[in-house]
């Protein structure tokens, strides 16, 4: 459970929030991003011209709680036969079988044995629920290795460019920000990123920044290296009212590719209620701005392509405009609410139809990682009385809409066969198995698979279902866990680069032992942990 700071912040400010009662009347107020797409900027960039785990508490009282260990029935080569209970988009399958051959599903069955397959890979009956892996839509993965960051007079913003010029903001971040394009902060603080989103059953990520190989490894990034093909995303951190005439028709010529078409462009959209002319970005992003040079006439709510993170401020013309348009949001309860106090519509988003994913956006304001972002999101919804958030459609947003949200749906987002085998599987059980992933924490995760490979998951699985020989052991919660970070002593592009290794250079990054004088923070006891217990 989360003990820090921000946790006393945020839930005054959750109490608030809710206590306001605000509905989609009131737009919420939006205001972290850093986002971390084209651009190098982790910022929100530029206000646009004027003119122109601790994981979240467990849910209370639901029924769910750890199930018998996992089982190696046989072990075996070349894949695995899981067997559990199996999350797939038809419900699920209580006594279920998950064939997974290389990286790829084969089957998905209440029995696959009779598969060729099935004959010689390892079979593990897992006692708990096979689920698809979670797809985080929204973060700004390099970041998250820094602790909350508490405004001095914990107050609410107006819009994200606001925070984005905070004194506080600034100082909080600099130990990274200051050096973000450098391999020496970007690679160990990007990859930290990905370790904490696989040990809490994450397998896509949107929001890695750079193109830096020592990221081609791990969790896949929706928006660079993800291994199902071309990068297919454009992305933009800042105003969506400063894009211009040629930025709109590089975006549109990229759409249109014959060999390669861009098939998303995430944009940070509305992310607040008032200031900076925030209302105005929505219809500036459709082709409707007047001002000289900004793609009037040409809308780049564009044949589906269009991931709008955030969406706090839109009004209820617009989001009919979203689903007429084919257009997906992300929404990222727990950023916006300790932020701005409140968030995105989302019943109004949920009962239009609207493809909404989840992402925590990042630690510095939001939950560390999906599993508590979902938990959020699940409270949020019992608070407002929003009947479609039950804890099987937040399911769906983590999986599913998540991988129609990032462009990855023909490849990932659910159990079938043919698709990639990502796949996590959650030792809790209930009669609501949508409730036992809920219930979740890094300590519950049995397996955490990517590809086909196992990253992480209990020390009992490690010798049948471990990537490789270099695991290493990785207590958590009072659990013994195996955590797989080096391909190998001898590889390339930072691949043998161990847990501590990591560790170290974030803390020196923090410290600022071995960086100039002007970057001696003292602050390398800041680091935050992977995992944090109770």
């Amino acid at each position: 459970m989360r003990s820090s700071l921000y946790l006393l912040r945020a839930t005054a400010l959750l109490v608030l929030a809710l206590s306001a009662a605000c509905s989609s009347a009131d737009p919420p107020i939006t205001n972290p991003d850093t986002g971390q797409p084209d651009t190098e900027a982790p910022d929100a960039g530029d206000p646009p011209d004027a003119e122109d785990d601790t994981d979240a508490d467990p849910i209370e009282d639901v029924g769910s709680q750890p199930s018998p260990p996992a089982e190696v029935e046989r072990a075996g080569a070349g894949g695995f036969l899981l067997r559990g209970t199996v999350l797939t988009l038809d419900g699920p399958i209580d006594d279920g079988e998950v064939l997974i051959e290389g990286g790829a599903i084969t089957c998905v069955a209440d029995d696959c044995s009779g598969e060729p397959g099935a004959a010689t890979v390892t079979v593990i009956n897992t006692n708990g629920v096979i689920s698809p892996g979670l797809i985080d839509a929204h973060n700004h993965l390099p970041y998250n290795f820094l602790m909350p960051w508490i405004p001095g007079d914990a107050g609410f913003f107006g819009n994200r460019y606001q925070w984005a010029e905070d004194p506080g903001y600034e100082a909080h971040v600099a130990p990274y920000a200051n050096r973000r394009s450098t391999g020496t902060h970007y690679c160990p603080a990007a990859k930290w990123g990905e370790l904490r989103s696989v040990i809490h059953g994450t397998t896509t990520v949107m929001g890695q920044s750079f193109q830096q190989r020592c990221v081609d490894w791990g969790t896949r990034n929706a928006d660079h290296y993800h291994g199902l093909g071309y990068n297919h995303m454009r992305t933009t951190i800042g105003s969506p009212r400063d894009i211009t005439d040629s930025d709109a028709e590089s975006y549109i010529e990229s759409f249109n590719d014959p060999d390669e078409p861009k098939t998303r462009l995430a944009v940070h959209m509305a992310e607040g209620i008032s200031g900076d002319n925030i209302e105005l970005e929505f219809s500036s992003f459709a082709g409707r701005d007047t001002r000289d040079n900004r793609h009037a006439g040409t809308s780049l709510l564009y044949n589906g392509t269009a991931m709008l993170i955030h969406s706090v401020a839109l009004t209820d013309a617009e989001l009919e405009e979203v689903y007429m348009t084919d257009s997906k949001i992300v929404w990222s309860p727990s950023s916006n609410l300790a932020l701005y106090g409140v968030t995105a519509d989302i019943e109004s988003i949920l009962d239009l139809g609207i493809i909404t994913a989840l992402g925590p956006d990042w630690t510095v304001s939001g939950e560390f990682d999906m599993l508590a972002e979902m938990r959020v999101a699940y409270r949020y919804g019992q608070e407002q009385e929003i009947e479609a958030l039950t804890p099987q459609r937040i399911w769906e947003m983590a999986t599913w809409d998540g991988a129609i949200a990032v462009g990855l749906e023909h490849s990932v987002g659910q159990l079938e066969p043919g698709y990639g085998a990502d796949i996590v599987v959650f030792g809790r059980q209930a009669n609501d198995p949508y409730l036992a992933v809920l219930e979740s924490e890094a300590s519950d995760v049995r397996l955490s698979m990517i590809d086909g490979q196992v990253y992480f998951g209990d020390a009992d699985l490690e010798e049948a279902a471990a990537r490789n020989e270099f695991c290493e052991t990785f207590p958590t919660c009072g659990t013994s866990k195996f955590l797989c970070v080096q391909d190998s002593p001898s590889a390339g592009d930072r691949r043998d680069e161990t847990y501590a290794a990591i560790r170290q250079q974030l803390i020196d990054i923090l410290e600022g032992t071995g960086y100039p004088e002007d970057e001696q923070y003292g602050r390398g006891d800041e680091l935050l942990d992977l995992v944090l217990c109770p």
